[in-house]
């Protein structure tokens, strides 16, 4: 079984470094990726830094929501416009990845067509699970 390519947006590096333990140490995740924000995400996205890991599995998108400069549903926003303009493949399984439990996140959340789910940080093993189970 080929494993899930992972990117990890999060302008926290203690959180990225927590996701990567915790993805490593569950099994079934393959290349991890980092931005610590979600201009550097596009930019990755953009110039195909990605596309060494994306085998037949859709990269999967563990995004912030609050970051400096750009959130994380405003990144989600840009790279749907992407998609749509057909600049980017829309092989992506995109996850909110917070500590925040306000309901107007959760509710924008549902509002961008691309996000399959919201996981809360600090990620713990049924957090992994709750991913494994999104993605597929």
């Amino acid at each position: 079984m080929t494993e899930i390519p992972v990117a990890i947006v999060d302008d926290n590096v203690t959180d990225r470094y927590i996701v990567r333990r915790r993805l490593a140490k569950a099994g079934g995740f393959g290349k991890i990726f980092e931005a610590d924000n979600g201009d550097d995400f596009l930019r990755q996205l953009k110039n195909g830094d990605f596309q060494s890991a994306t085998t037949d599995k859709p990269l999967l998108i563990l995004m912030d929501v609050n970051m400096p400069r750009k959130t994380g549903f405003e990144t989600i926003a840009e790279l749907e416009s992407l998609i749509a303009a057909g600049t980017q493949q829309p092989s992506m399984v995109v996850m909110m990845l917070t500590s925040s439990s306000n309901p107007r996140d959760m509710e924008q959340a549902e509002q961008l067509a691309s996000i399959n789910g919201y996981v809360f940080k600090p990620i713990d093993d049924e957090g992994v699970h709750k991913i494994h189970a999104l993605y597929r």
